[in-house]
């Protein structure tokens, strides 16, 4: 999202200053497990980042079975209905508030 120059279909145009890219929402999707190519232990990785998200919204959601919870940037989420409908999007309280160039690795969880 740094090299952000101007917003791709279907992303509406936005005016300068409406979205606050130093301050991105981190917004959680599930995708069935068959349309991906997981590495590593990548779920087990990303459960504390997803247990943040639930902690925050102050409940859980439950994930379809066969499929895997993805964190990403709140403006890929537009993209993601668009191009993978299979994809479910959960709702906006279901979220974390960043830092923009915030590591998940390194970085301290907002409350």
């Amino acid at each position: 999202m740094h090299k952000l120059r101007y917003f791709l279909p279907p992303l509406p145009d936005f005016a300068p200053g409406i979205t606050d890219l130093y301050h991105p929402r981190l917004r959680l999707i599930a995708v069935p497990r068959d349309n991906l190519h997981i590495t590593y232990d990548f779920e087990s990785l990303v459960q504390p980042v997803v247990d943040a998200m639930f902690k925050k919204a102050g409940r859980d959601v439950q994930i379809q079975e066969n499929y895997v919870a993805v964190p990403v940037h709140e403006l890929q989420v537009t993209h993601i209905q668009d191009k993978f409908k299979e994809a479910e999007i959960y709702p906006e309280d279901i979220s974390l508030d960043l830092f923009a160039q915030q590591s998940l690795r390194w970085g301290d969880l907002l409350e």
